[in-house]
């Protein structure tokens, strides 16, 4: 059980430093230092489309590199030395489009890996990462354009330097093989340590408080892990970009405690991180909704040898990697209409005391780039970073504004706004506005259409007794009432 425990990681590793490195590029003036440090790896990638790209990124596990050792992951001076791959996933990066997508590859597909044969599809990645990317692109067509590979001491690293992440538990839990004991229930601020044990569990339990007995709360093992993991990414995703914003030294250490645990392609550079950061720039604690999570559609099926494996459902798989394929930036589905800057009313407000840098700034918008004035205005304490300020239900308009302004700019929504939809706070970092190349645009309809998962395993037992699921619902019949979250958890 170790060695199988010892070999999985978490889908949240990934993409949290991701994240994470997009929120410290754009407060940090030593990145380009920090990232000409990171360690490169020669892989063959295709060549990255005029806009948006496709990032392959590998979660590995080296134990050694762990601070706290633990028997739940595997221990160094018990020969767990080897990196493999525990999480498979390929975050799309395409202009436009509300949301960016990450595809989770659950890493028992059964697949045909190039040079090798029919395999799991975790085999690729122990073959390097070159494998990895033929086998994407041989078996789903999916063309990789960066890679980038993590470790747990990043993830460790990146919450305890944040210090915790809110997260809630029905009841109380734990998980031997983990290390998680989580002994009350409600909502819990976890470690970098606990955060580890939480996203890693296979064989969650909850305690019931009708039976005095801890109960298996999730059979399904790796796929209601998935969804947890989503959600622990959505929570600590908006911590992370929202921190390392509002605190530059902060950053500054999330940037060096990550970026040394990292590997990049030969070919990244730092406006492929910049590209990284458009993509996630609006994310905050509390709207990560536009973070699109999926698991390519998978179904149970013959074990192949002693193994169990699962397998690729097809058709349903089919307008996932559709998705990924496509960087048109044009949604494909639903009624789709386009916002420019003509049909946005901006109001510029300055907190320099110095009433023509908010007029000219609003000249420049309206004459420059098409918007429609909203008038001018002023605050008493500038901000750090310039905000972009959107009623309720303009969160287009506020996208569309981020197209012109620095990286660092944040987006907000503030009901209080009058005399114009969107609201342009000037902040101690603010310049100039820059015009997009080809003109700014935001296309506004329902999000690409996403595939249901395939049925897997039930999460009942024999007697019909519905247990926990991905998201934390449990049966009271089972476990009693659940605990109250409490404010700190969403």
């Amino acid at each position: 059980m170790t060695r199988r425990l010892g070999r999985r990681f978490l889908i949240a590793l990934g993409l949290c430093a991701v994240l994470t490195i997009g929120g410290v590029v754009a407060v940090n003036e030593d990145i380009s230092t920090k990232i000409a440090s990171v360690r490169r790896v020669n892989v063959t990638v295709a060549p990255a489309p005029a806009q948006g790209a496709n990032y392959l990124v590998l979660g590995s596990t080296s134990r050694c590199a762990l601070k706290v050792q633990s028997s739940a992951f595997g221990l160094c001076d018990q020969g767990v030395t080897g990196v493999n791959s525990d999480t498979m996933m390929v975050v799309h990066v395409e202009p436009n489009l509300k949301k960016t997508l990450i595809v989770s590859f659950p890493r028992d597909l059964w697949v045909n890996v190039p040079g090798i044969g029919m395999a799991k599809i975790d085999n690729a990645f122990g073959a390097g990462p070159n494998k990895t990317i033929q086998t994407l692109e041989a078996d789903f067509d999916v063309p990789i354009n960066h890679f980038i590979s993590v470790n747990f001491e990043s993830f460790q690293s990146i919450i305890d330097t944040i210090g915790s992440v809110p997260v809630y538990f029905p009841y109380p839990a734990r998980d031997p093989k983990s290390d998680l004991a989580i002994p009350l229930g409600g909502c819990s601020e976890l470690n970098g340590f606990q955060a580890l044990a939480y996203v890693r569990s296979r064989t969650l339990e909850f305690y019931s408080l009708l039976s005095h007995q801890w109960i298996l709360a999730d059979p399904t093992a790796d796929i209601g892990r998935i969804a947890r993991q989503q959600q622990f990414i959505r929570e600590l995703a908006g911590i992370a970009v929202q921190r390392s914003l509002e605190d530059p030294i902060t950053a500054n250490e999330i940037a060096g405690e990550v970026l040394g645990y990292m590997e990049f392609d030969q070919n990244l550079t730092k406006n492929d991180i910049f590209n990284l950061l458009d993509a996630f720039r609006t994310v905050n604690p509390n709207d990560t909704s536009h973070l699109d999570f999926e698991t390519l559609p998978y179904m149970y099926g013959p074990m192949q040898g002693a193994q169990d494996v699962l397998y690729v459902k097809t058709p349903d798989d089919q307008s996932v990697l559709a998705q990924l394929r496509d960087f048109s930036g044009i949604a494909t589905s639903g009624s789709i209409k386009t916002i420019t800057p003509p049909q946005v009313h901006v109001k510029v407000v300055d907190a320099t005391g110095s009433a023509a840098l908010a007029q000219s700034t609003l000249h420049d918008f309206v004459q420059k780039a098409g918007f429609r004035s909203g008038g001018t205005g002023s605050v008493a304490h500038p901000p750090d970073h310039t905000e972009v300020r959107y009623k309720p239900g303009a969160i287009d308009q506020g996208e569309l504004l981020l197209q012109y302004l620095t990286p660092t700019t944040q987006l907000l929504e503030d009901p209080t706004i009058k005399g114009a939809t969107v609201e342009v706070v000037l902040g101690k970092d603010f310049t100039s506005i820059t015009l997009p190349s080809g003109g700014g645009s935001v296309s506004v309809g329902p999000s690409v259409a996403g595939t249901p998962q395939a049925a897997g395993p039930s999460t009942t037992d024999s007697a019909g007794d519905t247990y926990a699921n991905g998201n934390g619902a449990v049966n009271p019949a089972v476990f009693g009432p659940p605990i109250p979250k409490g404010p700190s958890c969403k």
